[in-house]
Parts: structure tokens; sequence; C-alpha cells
């Protein structure tokens, strides 16, 4: 399989689930289409609008880099590293919370990723923890998953 056929399949997979999820606020509540429906519907519209896009570019493009064989074995420890670090931080989620199973989470990946500057691995991981409980727990009152430990 080629690089430009595999992005195109999970280009296409995603504008098949923009599609399905617009759909599904059809079976929203009446007393929540004008707000939540509404938001979900505009997400959808973004995501799916965003795909559309990139497949037409993908499809524009002619570049030989394209048309090379997937590699999916370029960096298999990698990969490896990171399937179980995410299976690590879904089991983590529970008993530890959200924001402290985050908090080891994000620095490791990065860490695998090939970041090497501690102070950036640190910034950025307080940044983006900072930004989701802003963001989902004060403005949108999303509540994000709590220790059972603590």
């Amino acid at each position: 399989m080629t690089k430009r056929l595999a992005e195109l399949l999970s280009l296409s997979m995603f504008l098949l689930i923009a599609i399905l999820l617009y759909k599904s606020t059809m079976n929203f509540p009446e007393v929540v289409q004008n707000s939540t429906a509404a938001y979900v519907r505009f997400l959808a519209i973004c995501f799916g609008g965003l795909c559309l896009l990139a497949i037409l570019l993908r499809l524009k493009s002619k570049s030989t880099e394209e048309n090379k064989k997937l590699d999916l074995a370029a960096a298999p420890v990698r990969f490896w590293s990171l399937l179980i670090l995410m299976f690590v931080y879904s089991l983590l989620l529970e008993p530890l919370g959200f924001y402290l199973a985050s908090a080891l989470f994000l620095p490791v990946t990065m860490v695998v990723l090939g970041a090497r500057k501690k102070i950036l691995i640190a910034l950025t991981a307080v940044g983006v923890l900072l930004f989701v409980y802003i963001v989902f727990a004060k403005l949108l009152g999303v509540p994000l998953p709590e220790s059972s430990l603590f």
C-alpha cells in the first residue's frame, strides 16, 4: 500500500465519521437541539470540511514521495513504546485520575518521541494540562476522570 492510498483511506474514514457524527445529532433530545446538538453539528461540519479539503489536496498533489510504499515498521521500538504507553495511560486514568495520569503520560511520551530538553518537556506538559483545565473544567464544565485512590 502506498503512502498516498493510506492517507486517502484514513481521510475517507474520518469523513465518514464526521457524517455519522452529524447524523447522530438528530437523535439528541429536543431540549438540546439548539445548544449541544448545534455545537456537535458545528464540530462535525468543521471536521468533515477539513477532511474533504485534505482529500482534495491529496488527490491534486503529484508528489513522487507519496507514491512510495508505506513502511509501517520504520521505527518499531517507538511504535510499540507508544502503543504500550497509551495502553498503560488508559489503565491509569481510573486509579490516578486525568490530571495525574496525564502528568505522567505526557513527559514520557515526549521523551519517546525524541524530545530531550527538560524545560521544554515540563513547560509543554504543564501548558497542556493548564489548557485542558481552563477550557474543559472551568469554561465548559466537562467532568474529567477523577482519581479513585484519593
